[in-house]
């Protein structure tokens, strides 16, 4: 008879990867989503014909207070929401907006152009352009006697 260790997890861990292997547009790097983060923006990816378009809600946040990296096909976003000094004259009750540090990672398909990427924001919402290149990444390596 063997004896099975139980997991609870590990049914979610493989629905994930299934998950990643029928979407495979972007793949979410869950060891670093929220490195020493303190909340976490929303964000919706779109693919177009010619670029993915990811939107990112981030509401009070300045753009200088915002840094964007691609580096190694891993698009980084990072950012601070500064914690507003209030008067106690206003009299609140309760703080239920996210202020602090944010860090997202998204690991970009093959086909994307680092050196297009634009980024602009409006009403607290960030919109990275991710234009698409013609040429594909894939390469069939033969495996030699």
């Amino acid at each position: 008879m063997n004896i099975t260790r139980y997991d609870p997890w590990r049914m979610m861990d493989e629905w994930r990867q299934e998950m990643d292997r029928t979407f495979p547009l972007f793949h979410h790097d869950d060891t670093s989503q929220v490195v020493g983060g303190e909340w976490v923006p929303a964000v919706d990816i779109k693919e177009e014909d010619d670029r993915y378009v990811l939107h990112a809600d981030i509401p009070g946040v300045k753009p200088e207070d915002i840094d964007i990296t691609m580096e190694h096909g891993v698009l980084s976003i990072r950012g601070e929401r500064k914690f507003e000094e209030k008067e106690e004259k206003e009299n609140y009750r309760r703080f239920e907006r996210s202020h602090g540090i944010f860090y997202r990672r998204f690991t970009l398909p093959g086909n994307t152009d680092p050196e297009g990427i634009t980024a602009s924001g409006d009403n607290g919402v960030l919109e990275v352009v991710i234009p698409k290149t013609t040429e594909s990444q894939f390469k069939r390596i033969e495996v030699k006697h």
